[in-house]
């Protein structure tokens, strides 16, 4: 019996190195245990986790700019970006923070009183197009889904039927807009909702309120026992591992191949090439390069595929039945 259990865990750890790259108290927890908890809830990153922002933020603004020369607005994305950042920098000057929805509607009306009359530039049209934008943003995520995104949410549902899975996210992707993964998701936390704007990632703020959500559809009143296993699984240290750590949840680091996968996470560096659509500043970047570091040290497993996760996934609740007991 001891040599039996001995070769199976042997094997779980051979298939771990193929899988994905265990923190080491998640590889020492294979040695002694072969049973796993089960995972109650999953939360999701969207961009650069579920798919590549780069492509989806471009094809939505040029269908932007495509609607807005109908109306008379001959702007370009470059210029529709520059606005952007001069607004955003006046707003960092006043102290002030709106949500990304709001600057998009600021840029877009600005834009317009570019070319039009200011008199003859409605709200309607405003909003009109920024729902266009973000409708446009909707379908370019679903054709630049990561190639294995479905693979990895049949295994997570096979493997886990009664788990719950939820976005968060500071924009306003929402899986549940998205026909191709509507069905795999039991609701979204963006850090435009009411109940979490301006605590965004990384602020913990957001977080809670996507555990309260899961609260409510469970009737429970506390979640701090020791069956219940939370993982996070997202593309950014700061804003997804680190924080999600700190409110209890094991996370998942999305660090993808870059030749099949074209996440941004790689230009996030305060002295690499920011991708176009970028309105970070340089002391947000440089801050976040310290917030990555300090980060690393909540990384419970890291995968370099999305079709590695569910495996990752056994190992960490391996890991929480061990710390259990």
């Amino acid at each position: 019996m001891k040599a039996s259990l001995a070769a199976t865990v042997l094997g779980l750890l051979a298939q771990s190195c193929t899988y994905a790259f265990l923190s080491p108290s998640t590889a020492k927890a294979y040695k002694s245990h072969s049973k796993a908890l089960n995972a109650n809830l999953f939360t999701f990153d969207l961009d650069d986790t579920l798919f590549p922002v780069g492509p989806v933020v471009n094809d939505a603004n040029v269908a932007l700019i495509n609607h807005l020369a109908t109306l008379g607005c001959e702007t370009t994305q470059e210029d529709f970006l520059k606005t952007t950042k001069s607004i955003r920098r006046g707003l960092a000057d006043e102290g002030k923070v709106i949500t990304y929805t709001e600057l998009r509607q600021r840029t877009i009306r600005r834009e317009m009183e570019k070319y039009l009359n200011h008199d003859d530039i409605t709200d309607e049209e405003v909003y009109g197009a920024y729902d266009l934008w973000e409708d446009h943003r909707h379908m370019a995520a679903e054709r630049h889904l990561y190639h294995d995104t479905i693979e990895m949410l049949n295994g997570l549902k096979e493997n886990y039927p009664d788990a719950v899975l939820a976005a968060i996210t500071n924009g306003k992707g929402n899986p549940l807009k998205m026909k191709c993964i509507e069905d795999y998701f039991d609701y979204c936390v963006s850090g435009e909702d009411d109940d979490v704007f301006p605590l965004r990632k990384p602020h913990e703020g957001i977080y809670k309120v996507a555990l309260d959500r899961y609260q409510v559809m469970h009737g429970v009143l506390s979640i701090g026992h020791e069956d219940f296993c939370w993982i996070h699984v997202g593309d950014d240290l700061a804003n997804d591992v680190g924080a999600s750590a700190r409110c209890g949840a094991k996370s998942i680091w999305v660090d993808l191949e870059e030749d099949k996968y074209n996440q941004t996470a790689s230009k996030r560096e305060p002295g690499a090439a920011q991708p176009a659509w970028s309105t970070a500043t340089k002391e947000e970047l440089e801050k976040r390069e310290k917030m990555n570091q300090d980060a690393q040290k909540y990384v419970a497993a890291r995968v370099s595929t999305l079709s590695m996760l569910p495996n990752a996934v056994q190992q960490i609740t391996a890991e929480a039945i061990s710390t259990n007991e």
